[in-house]
């Protein structure tokens, strides 16, 4: 994966003749601690053999693949908002790094900042784009989020109807208006 650097794990090259070793020195390109980007590369060795009498300078290549490392999104689920609250960057908050590290890219969210969510509880999502996209993935993660209601009464204070004179009259009635947050 990318950000491991090349080791004798990947540079292990032998040389043997008819069976047995033969001893020299073994150059690799790219070298022993290098840090391939993400993708196909060629490793490259040559031997130089210790006895030049006998054995001749060899070379062999081989491909590495380096994948890509998926960064971890942080994204708690926002708390519960109300009914007509946009939604904005207090809820729309992920976060992406790989081994502690931040990770600089782009997000993007949907719904996307502005939106007036339905009451109850709705789905956010989110897809993470990393500037370097060549050594990262894109990643995407979804959280969920609780939308209350408003409620909103109306309080009707009514006087039962009075006779007069064969007609009903109505009294005057009182209306008392109050919201509550849930």
């Amino acid at each position: 994966a990318y950000g491991a650097a090349l080791s004798a794990t990947q540079l292990d090259a032998t040389a043997t003749f008819e069976g047995g070793m033969v001893t020299g020195t073994f150059t690799y390109l790219p070298a022993l601690g290098t840090v391939l980007t993400a993708g196909a590369h060629t490793l490259s060795v040559t031997f130089a053999p210790t006895d030049t009498t006998d054995y001749t300078t060899a070379t062999a290549s081989v491909t590495i693949s380096v994948t890509q490392n998926a960064p971890a999104l942080t994204w708690a689920a926002p708390a519960a908002i109300t009914y007509g609250t946009a939604l904005s960057a207090t809820q729309l908050d992920a976060t992406a790094a790989y081994n502690a590290a931040t990770i600089p890219g782009s997000f993007v969210y949907s719904p996307a900042a502005g939106a007036v969510l339905p009451a109850g509880t709705q789905t956010l999502s989110v897809t993470f784009t990393p500037a370097d996209a060549t050594d990262y993935a894109s990643v995407t993660a979804t959280t969920a989020i609780a939308v209350n209601m408003l409620w909103s009464w109306l309080l009707y204070l009514c006087i039962p109807l009075r006779p007069t004179r064969n007609r009903f009259s109505m009294p005057s009635v009182n209306v008392f208006s109050s919201s509550k947050r849930s």
